[in-house]
This record gives structure tokens, C-alpha cells and sequence, in this order.
């Protein structure tokens, strides 16, 4: 046939032959195969955090949407990040959503007495954060009847922050 299909590596030759005259060529083909490219599922990542992306492929060339040419990217900011990975003559390409959670921000107040006899509750804000209290309780609120050392940890998906009071009993008069 005049044309050939190739799918494979190897050396391929041809001769042409019109009448008495013939001549021949040969080529090499190599198959390059394409990149896998995986940045990873959507992400959140906390505020002021830094989340490096690796598009993988050591020694391909690299395009991110930034039009940075690393194999890396360091990303702090919301938005979407694509990157094109190039092997030869084929490529692949990956997108990726980063969203940012904010930490949440917990104040006990400073430390404090209380009379005997008298609750106070503390209150780590955050409404619809999850919390964990020294005493293992997970409530936004806990009452303190007794001096001693609290802390509480609120979480925003997975950004945490704490807090500490220190609270004395005065007696009663």
C-alpha cells in the first residue's frame, strides 16, 4: 500500500518501486506515552496556609494557568489552578478548586475570679464551628462552677484555633 498505519515503536522501511527504478527510506518511531497528570480533589486549605501543587512528570515541561513553567506551584489563594503537562508530543492536564477557611477567632477573655457559689459561662463564639473543651465537652458554651484551667479548641473545617482562661473561686464573704 502507499500509506501505513503505525501504532507501535519500532523501524519502519519502505521501497518504492516505479518501473525499473526503486529507492528506499527508513524511520524511527518512537511512541511517546501521555503524561498522568493528578492534582489532587478540591481542597480547602486555612488562611495564610500554603498548599504546593506537584503536577508530577519529572523532566516534562510544565504550564500552569499562571503561565508558570515549574513542576510545582505554591498556592495561598482561592481560585482554580490548572496545568498542562507536555511529554514529548503529548500532553495531559489536571484543574484543581482551592477554597479558603478562615481561622476562627476564640476569646475567653482574660483570666477571671468568681464567687463562690457563682457560674460563669464561658463562650468560644463561633456559631456552627465544632469545639472541644479540656473536660472532652463539645458544646460553644461551658459552665465553670470551679477555679481551674480552661481551654477550648474551635474547628472551621480544618482550620483550628484555641483559647485559655485561668479562673479563680473568691469565698463568700
Amino acid at each position: 500500500n502507499q500509506t501505513l498505519d503505525v501504532t507501535a515503536a519500532g523501524t519502519y522501511s519502505v521501497t518504492v518501486t516505479n518501473g525499473s527504478c526503486s529507492a528506499n527510506s527508513t524511520i524511527d518511531v518512537t511512541v511517546n506515552s501521555f503524561p498522568v497528570v493528578n492534582l489532587g480533589n478540591d481542597t480547602t486549605i486555612c488562611a495564610g496556609s500554603t498548599l504546593t501543587l506537584d503536577a508530577g512528570n519529572a523532566g516534562a515541561s510544565f504550564l500552569w494557568n499562571d503561565n508558570s513553567t515549574n513542576q510545582t506551584l505554591d498556592v495561598t489563594a482561592a481560585g482554580t489552578y490548572s496545568v498542562t503537562v507536555t511529554n514529548g508530543n503529548c500532553s495531559a492536564n489536571d484543574t484543581i478548586e482551592v477554597t479558603i477557611n478562615q481561622f476562627p477567632v476564640v476569646n475567653l477573655g482574660a483570666d477571671t475570679a468568681i464567687c463562690a457559689g457563682v457560674t460563669l459561662t464561658l463562650d468560644a463564639g463561633n456559631a456552627g464551628a465544632s469545639y472541644l473543651w479540656n473536660d472532652n465537652s463539645t458544646n460553644q458554651t461551658l459552665d465553670v462552677t470551679a477555679a481551674g484551667t480552661y481551654f477550648v479548641t474551635a474547628s472551621n473545617g480544618a482550620c483550628s484555633t484555641n483559647d485559655t482562661i485561668e479562673v479563680t473561686i473568691n469565698p463568700s464573704p
